[in-house]
């Protein structure tokens, strides 16, 4: 009983030290030392972290930016190559397109100001269907929860396995 509590928790240890880095091939391995700015967007990067124009410590930062840097998010919209593909159908979403759509574009304006590189890439409709590409998976994520919430139905996440990639879908 014993040997098999110290085996399990080897295992778990193993499992810990062995944490998934990220494999977004837009995010560098190692962090830029030196403050720059997005060419794109104008967001700054410091201290491994991107910041927006709101932030304070962003527009100090940013007289002392000496380097111009595309953003891992303008790169992905350059690119046309989006982390997060979120679709929305339903008879159900013709008769509340608009409140869903003044949701999504709310849940998007709150992440983008905690995570500049969380953006919506396009928004396209046809028919009964909204397609909403993003920057991040995570926004995906994000978006198609919160109508889950607000609206029930059907919601399905679907992982890639290689990369930083989900598709979303909600039906009602």
């Amino acid at each position: 009983m014993a040997k098999e509590r110290a085996q399990s928790r080897s295992r778990y240890k193993e499992k810990a030290q062995m944490a998934a880095r990220s494999t977004d091939a837009y995010v560098p391995e190692e962090g830029r030392r030196e403050i720059a700015v997005c060419t794109g967007c104008h967001a700054l990067y410091r201290n491994k972290r991107w910041y927006m124009e709101e932030d304070e410590s962003a527009k100090i930062s940013r007289d002392m930016a000496r380097n111009e840097i595309i953003c891992p998010a303008c790169q992905r919209i350059r690119d046309d190559n989006p982390a997060g593909i979120v679709t929305f159908t339903g008879d159900y979403l013709i008769d509340h397109e608009l409140e869903i759509l003044n949701t999504i574009r709310n849940e998007a304006e709150k992440a983008r100001v905690k995570n500049p590189l969380a953006r919506i890439m396009e928004i396209r409709q046809e028919g009964n269907a909204i397609t909403i590409r993003t920057t991040e998976d995570k926004l995906a994520q994000k978006l198609g929860k919160i109508i889950y919430k607000a609206h029930s139905g059907m919601l399905e996440y679907q992982w890639s396995k290689d990369n930083n990639f989900v598709r979303v879908n909600w039906s009602r």
